[in-house]
């Protein structure tokens, strides 16, 4: 029995690979098998070592596989593919090639994780948190497609949002000459109002289940941050564990800033930080932008920032940060909250 085994697993809908390597580096093979959880259990308890550590890259299979593979190995690591130049820059792509390279950054401690969540009450609210905002989307653009309909015939005066209600669209049906056109309309707007009631209902589930985290009615006491945007911001995170400190949770709301340079030298302009999740960085600019219209600790933080940077959006910038990091302290503290966490000294 070996003291140690590094497995990687290429995993699809209809088969997996999983490559093996010892620990000293020499690549032991490869075998493959269709993809059931029975198969990927007898897969990893055939390999004969005392301490096994998997690997599998993030995908749509892959939470579904490490919860099946874990009682049979140490550790099982989820990888961002994207990362993985090694693998993803190659020339040659294959499964078994790709799990060699896999099991050789596994060995050597090159892989960068994926936090997956720690149970499924966690999933669920976060794939309840995901399914809100895909309707919230989805609604959004069956409106932009009806109101963009109506300007390509003509029916230009549609700046209200009477057109979408059940009682106001007749008067702008009514001036459509063509039949057709107003019928494909109606259509659409069958589709908007099933949509809409879908959204009500995925986002009344999304609320119950956070009825479980207590923290959400403390981030709701922050001004700008309504009962939405608290639930958006604790299902997507998580835990305030997963990150060590600030700048990481900043780097995760796609607000951090990215320096690139090579042996002091400047590779380009410092711009914000592209990878990471768009939706938490989108609802700290929707609580900064309520937070303007009121006198509250987040405005006056914005002032003192402008006063300082003599720069809109760098303090806006600054601001939609301090949002998101006072939500991450008072969470990973479990510290109510106080209006003083806005102030300069903190």
């Amino acid at each position: 029995m070996r003291k140690i085994a590094y497995l990687a697993m290429d995993l699809h809908a209809r088969n997996f690979t999983l490559g093996e390597m010892d620990g000293k580096g020499r690549f032991i093979g490869n075998r493959e098998f269709c993809t059931s959880e029975k198969n990927i259990i007898q897969a990893l308890e055939s390999v004969n070592a005392k301490h096994k550590l998997l690997t599998i890259e993030e995908g749509p299979l892959t939470y579904w596989a490490a919860q099946i593979a874990h009682p049979c190995v140490d550790q099982v690591i989820p990888c961002d593919s994207r990362e993985n130049a090694l693998i993803y820059k190659s020339p040659y792509k294959k499964d078994k090639i790709d799990t060699r390279r896999l099991c050789q950054l596994l060995r050597l401690g090159a892989l960068k994780q994926v936090y997956h969540p720690e149970n499924d009450e966690r999933a669920i609210f976060k794939a309840a948190a995901q399914h809100y905002i895909d309707l919230r989307n989805q609604l959004t653009r069956f409106k932009q497609k009806i109101k963009a309909m109506y300007r390509h015939w003509g029916i230009i005066d549609i700046f209200t949002h009477t057109v979408y209600t059940t009682k106001g669209r007749a008067k702008y049906l009514q001036q459509l000459k063509h039949v057709s056109i107003r019928k494909q309309l109606l259509e659409l707007d069958h589709l908007m109002d099933q949509t809409e009631a879908m959204r009500k209902s995925a986002l009344k589930n999304m609320k119950r289940l956070g009825r479980n985290y207590s923290e959400i009615r403390e981030f709701m006491k922050i001004p700008g941050i309504l009962d939405i945007n608290a639930h958006i911001y604790n299902a997507f995170i998580q835990t305030p564990h997963r990150f060590s400190k600030r700048s990481k949770v900043w780097k995760y709301c796609r607000l951090s800033i990215t320096d690139r340079s090579s042996d002091g030298k400047q590779l380009g302009f410092k711009r914000i930080e592209r990878s990471g999740i768009g939706e938490l960085k989108a609802l700290s600019y929707r609580a900064f932008m309520a937070a303007m219209r009121g006198d509250n600790e987040i405005k006056r933080f914005y002032l003192d920032s402008l006063k300082r940077t003599h720069d809109k959006k760098h303090a806006r910038l600054n601001t939609q940060r301090k949002i998101l990091e006072t939500m991450y302290v008072i969470w990973k503290k479990g510290v109510p909250y106080r209006p003083e966490l806005f102030s300069e000294s903190t």
